[in-house]
């Protein structure tokens, strides 16, 4: 089987078109108008993951977070 065979085999439509909607909404919020879609989606990580910290630790200092913290 040649890897164009097992790419096609494993391939999913449906997963395929909301990644690439997704990609649009990320190139949409970013405000860009250059049409280049790099490292968008390391932007978003980075936001929502330090968003994600911030959450943390205001969970933490209200008591709600489940990991404790020095």
């Amino acid at each position: 089987m040649s890897n164009y065979s097992k790419i096609l085999e494993e391939w999913n439509a449906e997963q395929e078109n909301r990644k690439a909607l997704f990609t649009e909404f990320l190139y949409q919020r970013s405000g860009r108008t250059n049409g280049l879609f790099t490292d968008l989606w390391e932007e978003w990580c980075r936001e929502s993951g330090e968003q994600a910290r911030e959450e943390h630790f205001t969970a933490v200092k209200s008591g709600e977070g489940k990991i404790k913290t020095a």
